[in-house]
C-alpha cells in the first residue's frame, strides 16, 4: 500500500513534536514509574534507554540478518556516513534534554519549528532549488513567531533553555540532509534507522562513562521505566523516524518544510493536557503567528524540483560528509 508522503511527513513531525513533551513528562513522574528511585530519569538514561530500545525495535522486527545484509553490501564511506548520521541525531538529542531543563516543553515545541524551515532553506541552497516569493513570506512569519516565543517571553533575551533548543534545530537541519544524501546511495531504511540509534545509543553509553562513571546507569531499567521507554522508543523515535525519512526521500525540502510545520498545535496542546503547562500569551501569538506562515506556504505554487541533479549533490553530499570522519586506510 501507497501513503501520501505529506500526510507521513506531517504525522512524523506530529509525533516528532511529543517528544519534549513526553520528556518532560518522564523527568515529573520518573520516581513513582521506578517505584521509588530517586533519579531515574537522567540526561544520559532517557538519550541511551530511548535509543537502546529504538534500535532494538528494528532489530527484533526485520531480524538481525537482513540489516546486516543491507549494511554489508554499502561502501566503506556511505557506512560511516550512517554513523555520522547518528551522532548528529545523539547531538540533536542532547540539546533537546539539556535545552528542557532551563525552558518549556511549549517553547521547546515552538522553537523547534525552525528545524523544517532551516532543512527546507539549507536544502534549496545546495542543491539549487528555487524558493517562491510566497514560500519566502511565509517561512518569515514562521521565524518571526519563533522569535516572538524566544524573545518576548524573556524580556529581549534568549535564555540558556531556549538557545539549545534553537541550536538543536541547527543540527537537525544538517542531519536531515545528509540522512536523505545517504537514503540516495540507496541505503534501506531499516538499516539507517537501526545504525543511527545504535550508534546514538553507544555514544552516549561511552560519554556517560568516562564523565559520570558505570554507576550513572543504575536506574535506567528500575521498575516499569523500561516499558515507558521502549512504547517512548516505538512511537516517537522509531515510526517517526520511518515516516520521517521515506517521506523526504520523495518529496523535495521545500515540500518537507512546509509539510512539518503544522504540527505545533497538536504538541502545545499535548503539553497543556498531559504536564499542565498552559501556553503563555506570547506563545498563544507566536503560535498563531507560525500558523499563519504556515497556510501561506501550504497554498504556495511550489517550482519544479530538478530531482536527477538534485539526486547527484545528495550523493556528492553524502561522499563528502562520510571521507571527513571515515579512517584513513
Amino acid at each position: 500500500m501507497q501513503f501520501d508522503p505529506r500526510h507521513e511527513l506531517l504525522l512524523s513531525r506530529v509525533l516528532a513534536s511529543l517528544r519534549p513533551v513526553l520528556i518532560a513528562f518522564l523527568v515529573m513522574h520518573g520516581a513513582a514509574l521506578s517505584q521509588g528511585a530517586e533519579t531515574p530519569i537522567s540526561f544520559c538514561n532517557v538519550l541511551f534507554v530511548g535509543n537502546l530500545c529504538a534500535a532494538l525495535v528494528v532489530l527484533i522486527w526485520f531480524k538481525p540478518a537482513p540489516i546486516w545484509s543491507d549494511l554489508k553490501r554499502l561502501p566503506k564511506r556511505v557506512r560511516w556516513g550512517l554513523v555520522l548520521d547518528g551522532g548528529l541525531a545523539a547531538l540533536n538529542s542532547a540539546l533537546i534534554y539539556t535545552g528542557l531543563e532551563y525552558t518549556s516543553s511549549t517553547n521547546a515545541i515552538l522553537l523547534g519549528r525552525l528545524a523544517p524551515v532551516l532543512y527546507a532553506l539549507s536544502g534549496a541552497i545546495v542543491f539549487g532549488r528555487l524558493i517562491a516569493k510566497r514560500e519566502w513570506l511565509g517561512f518569515s512569519f514562521i521565524i518571526a513567531g519563533i522569535l516572538m516565543v524566544a524573545l518576548v517571553g524573556a524580556n529581549w533575551m534568549v535564555n540558556k533553555g531556549d538557545a539549545l533548543i534553537l541550536l538543536s534545530t541547527v543540527v537537525f537541519a544538517a542531519s536531515a540532509n545528509l540522512g536523505k544524501a545517504v537514503l540516495d546511495q540507496d541505503v534501506s531504511l531499516r538499516a539507517l534507522v537501526f545504525v543511527r540509534n545504535a550508534s546514538s545509543s553507544v555514544i552516549f553509553f561511552f560519554i556517560a562513562n568516562i564523565v559520570f562513571g558505570p554507576h550513572h546507569f543504575a536506574d535506567a531499567f528500575a521498575g516499569e521505566l523500561w516499558i515507558v521507554m521502549a512504547i517512548y522508543a516505538l512511537l516517537i523515535i522509531v515510526i517517526s523516524q520511518f515516516l520521517w525519512f521515506d517521506a523526504s526521500s520523495k518529496l523535495d525540502s521545500i515540500s518537507v518544510g512546509r509539510w512539518s510545520t503544522p504540527a505545533p498545535a497538536i504538541g502545545v496542546l499535548a503539553a497543556a493536557l498531559l504536564n499542565r503547562q498552559w501556553p503563555a500569551s506570547n506563545q498563544v501569538v507566536g503560535l498563531l503567528v507560525i500558523m499563519v506562515g504556515v497556510v501561506i506556504t501550504a497554498f504556495a505554487k511550489t517550482k519544479p524540483a530538478k530531482p536527477k541533479e538534485e539526486r547527484e549533490q545528495m550523493a556528492e553530499l553524502a561522499a563528502s560528509g562520510a571521507d571527513a570522519i571515515s579512517p584513513v586506510t
